[in-house]
């Protein structure tokens, strides 16, 4: 019985190996033969909760900090989830103009139509940030992430993490 239900497994690990395969391929051979805008073009939406920065606008590029690295996106792109982390989300349009904002989190998604969707907790244009005091907010998240409760040191981390960032973006590194 033993032997019988270790066969059976491999035998729908190697089916799943095999739908897997072809749900990837599938995905990715749909999305390059399905353009339904502009070959060179992304259909971007990207917004906050309070406002919509970009609604079915058609750009060259968009490249998103998300927890696995920064994803370029193209027209075309596979279909992609992603998370993203604190950082600056560039908009390249046609032109080649760039918008740089600034995002505390969110979610990134490349979905099989060609469009692209940016949904972010917060957004604030690079230019808008006033580096003194993302400075000043990084200095007290990093003092208050080794006091108090284990909670408030985990908040603290996370002020810290996005103040972080905030300075890089606006600082340019």
């Amino acid at each position: 019985v033993t032997h019988l239900s270790v066969r059976l497994r491999m035998s729908a690990l190697r089916v799943f190996s095999r739908l897997a395969t072809v749900s990837r391929r599938g995905f990715a051979a749909a999305a390059a033969a399905k353009p339904s805008h502009g070959a060179e073009d992304l259909r971007l939406t990207f917004a906050s909760p309070d406002k919509a920065y970009f609604t079915d606008a058609s750009v060259k590029q968009v490249d998103v900090p998300t927890l696995a690295g920064t994803v370029g996106i193209l027209a075309n792109h596979v279909p992609t989830i992603g998370v993203l982390k604190p950082g600056v989300v560039t908009v390249t349009d046609s032109e080649g103009k760039q918008v740089r904002l600034f995002v505390s989190s969110g979610t990134l998604s490349m979905n099989i139509d060609g469009s692209c969707q940016v949904l972010a907790e917060e957004v604030v244009k690079v230019e808008d940030i006033d580096e003194n005091l993302a400075r000043q907010e990084l200095e007290s998240a990093q003092r208050a992430s080794s006091e108090g409760s284990e909670v408030a040191r985990a908040e603290a981390g996370i002020r810290a993490e996005v103040a972080e960032a905030l300075v890089k973006a606006v600082s340019g590194h």
